[in-house]
């Protein structure tokens, strides 16, 4: 081999064969030879991660996985033009250059991240992105990689952090790490790991129902060592099955002793990792533990992590089956803290939410936040999960949370986490504190009632349902149309005799009718009103509906509004309705007769409370009972008039003349003990189950003001 061929073959084994990158070896060959990328004072290295990659490649297969890899590096390759570029693993790039300072590196990675996007699938591809600023006291440029490396790997969990500079406190959190690696079989042994209890609050009664099980490494040469460091390096070596295990033998030992004492006695909730259920049985391991201290199941919660069913897997959700089905409450920790927790409460079955902390951090300065949650609340109530608050360290957050039903909180307001030895028995563990444990099936009963429902009596029927009739109304060129109806004004429309939203625009269409006119007064009020609400009582079809309308917006002629609408006749409204016939008969007392014709011609008494007869009875044809009882009842010069005022065939072209909604006229009475007493006649048209019905209402004139008569 030449040595042209020998430099051409060194070269392809640098070259990353899918994106025409560096590889590894590439990029190593340049930071240790004398080149233009050769490792010195300033040089930046930058490691990216690619998040969710497996589930992408899973989704789209190896083809499009690669597709999506070439793309990415395109995009690199354009954002950071003047750098070398490497490709190192599946999902793994580093960025090599010569100088860039903090600000330019952001605002770079910020382009990338917006550039990516188009090549995402529908999947959340989150870029995480470690940076490493060489000082020149390197003694091998590998260390840099290294380190760019470290840095990005403490974020791969962080979900809100996505770049991460390597600095004095990551290297002191590393060099942890590795007193963690090579001290925690010695940790074991001596029994360095402890349990700390954090209390669980029933919000409805403030008192104490639960403690968390938090694991603390109490060691006598580094003092406390976080469970963010000792964990995530236990999971890495896959050996946290066993801190697990070891927590749980002290849980249990410990409660065994609690209900020995004769003190009372609460749950205790247990946290599992993911690799728990992969690296053994840990339900079996659990039983063990139980049976050996005799701690009956109902005493001992399981916490899983949201971060640790993001995945999905099939073998996840059959252990969480296991558990449950074996009388084990399963707990989603952390809710909302990232990941897909929508889709995970579609996947899986959980007792109970806790939800992250993060929400009430800024519960104070941001409004959202009591949306975010009381959202939470509402939609885990109507899947029949029950809720638990973390973070809870004042006592307005504390007010809120009991206000709209968060069940069990659990926070600073009630308390530090604290060893079992820190606790005062005396003070703590009695029924004055504790909830008795026989009550927990009665509260977790009151804490199913959604307070933020609609329907909170509503059996839980998977069932998307709001009891409140909603409508949204189209105005255009002075005609009605309906284009929305919930299921609830459905319902109300059918009491009005109305079948569909079809049916009810066609009666709407009439701008005869007086209802209509009505209604659209009150819609355009709303639009006039400054608050851009209006609310009124309509009658329509025979039944008083009650009204609120919010105007919402308006373009080319057309003029929208919300509606919401009461039907205060049905049995649903019975007070209202038993208070409006009250009303109604003391209207009706104001007359000494009310009939109602139809405009197939015929007629009815509804009302008669006076010595003339109910003609109708025994003639309901009305132009001959008009004619009977004009004849009966009003003066003969009068009765021509008469019948020619109660032709109903022209009552509405009279009304719509005059510009009124009715009509009026006055006859003299011909019954001896009137004396010529003049009555007034009133008719007024409306429209009912499809059909113009007028209803003629009569009283003494005398017993009407003079201003009443000249109206």
């Amino acid at each position: 081999m030449g040595k042209l061929d020998a430099l051409i073959a060194e070269e392809y084994e640098h070259i990353d064969n899918l994106t025409g990158l560096q590889n590894l070896n590439g990029i190593l060959a340049h930071l240790q030879e004398r080149c233009e990328y050769t490792a010195s004072d300033g040089s930046v290295i930058i490691y990216l991660n690619v998040m969710n990659f497996k589930s992408f490649n899973q989704k789209y297969g190896f083809a499009g996985g690669n597709e999506f890899l070439k793309g990415i590096a395109s995009e690199i390759q354009s954002v950071f033009s003047e750098e070398l570029i490497a490709r190192t693993g599946g999902d793994q790039f580093i960025i090599l250059a010569k100088s860039l300072g903090d600000k330019d590196i952001k605002d770079r990675l910020a382009r990338l991240r917006e550039s990516s996007l188009k090549y995402e699938k529908g999947l959340r591809m989150r870029i995480k992105a470690g940076i490493y600023i060489a000082d020149g006291t390197e003694d091998d440029p590998v260390v840099m990689i290294d380190r760019a490396k470290m840095a990005c790997d403490d974020i791969i969990r962080v979900y809100d952090k996505d770049i991460n500079f390597y600095d004095e406190a990551l290297s002191k959190k590393n060099e942890l790490r590795q007193y963690v690696i090579d001290n925690f079989e010695n940790a074991f042994k001596k029994r360095y790991f402890k349990v700390y209890y954090q209390k669980e609050v029933r919000a409805i009664t403030g008192k104490v129902c639960g403690y968390e099980a938090l694991a603390r490494w109490q060691d006598p040469v580094m003092g406390i060592i976080s469970p963010a460091i000792f964990v995530e390096v236990l999971e890495s070596v896959h050996l946290v099955h066993k801190l697990d295990i070891c927590i749980i033998e002290m849980v249990c030992e410990e409660l065994r002793r609690d209900m020995d004492s004769g003190y009372c006695v609460e749950p205790i909730s247990v946290n599992l990792s993911q690799l728990d259920f992969e690296l053994c049985d840990i339900m079996s391991e659990i039983d063990k533990c139980r049976e050996k201290y005799n701690i009956p199941v109902d005493f001992l919660h399981i916490e899983v992590t949201e971060s640790a069913i993001s995945s999905g897997s099939e073998f996840l959700g059959e252990q969480i089956r296991r558990f449950r089905n074996a009388g084990y409450e399963v707990w989603m920790d952390d809710f909302g803290s990232g990941y897909s927790s929508l889709n995970n409460l579609k996947s899986y079955d959980f007792d109970v939410l806790k939800i992250d902390m993060d929400f009430l951090r800024s519960f104070e300065n941001n409004k959202r936040s009591h949306v975010i949650i009381g959202s939470i609340v509402n939609m885990a109530k109507e899947l029949g999960i029950h809720t638990l608050a973390e973070g809870v360290e004042t006592q307005e957050q504390y007010e809120f949370l009991k206000r709209i039903g968060c069940e069990k909180l659990q926070g600073y307001l009630f308390g530090k986490p604290k060893p079992y030895e820190e606790f005062d028995f005396e003070k703590e563990l009695t029924l004055e504190t504790c909830e008795d444990f026989d009550l927990h099936t009665y509260y977790d009963s009151i804490g199913e009632l959604n307070f933020l429902g609609n329907t909170p009596l509503r059996p839980k029927a998977m069932e998307v349902y709001n009891n409140l009739p909603i409508a949204i109304t189209e105005l255009e060129n002075g005609r009605l149309n309906m284009i929305y109806a919930n299921n609830a004004y459905l319902g109300l429309l059918s009491t009005l005799g109305l079948a569909s939203i079809e049916e009810t625009n066609r009666f709407y269409s009439s701008s005869e009718i007086q209802e209509v006119r009505s209604f659209i007064e009150l819609i355009e009020r709303a639009e006039r009103s400054p608050d851009h609400r209006a609310s009124e009582d309509t009658i329509t079809n025979g039944n008083v509906l009650s009204h609120k309308v919010k105007y919402l917006a308006s373009c080319k002629g057309k003029r929208v509004f919300a509606v919401v609408s009461r039907n205060v006749s049905v049995k649903a409204n019975s007070e209202i309705s038993e208070s409006l016939n009250v009303a109604m008969t003391h209207v009706l007392a104001q007359y000494f007769r009310v009939d109602l014709y139809d405009e197939d011609g015929t007629v009815e008494n509804v009302f008669l409370n006076t010595e003339q007869q109910a003609v109708a009875d025994y003639e309901n044809d009305a132009v001959k009972a008009v004619s009977i009882y004009s004849d009966m009842y009003l003066f003969p010069e009068d009765r021509e008039r008469f019948r020619k005022f109660y032709d109903m065939t022209t009552v509405r072209e009279r009304c719509q003349k005059a510009g009124t909604d009715y009509i009026v006229d006055y006859y003299r009475s011909a019954i001896p003990q009137d004396k010529g007493r003049l009555q007034m006649y009133m008719i007024l048209p409306f429209f009912y189950n499809n059909h113009w019905k007028y209803i003629s209402c009569c009283r003494y004139a005398d017993e009407i003001s003079r201003e009443d008569i000249r109206k």
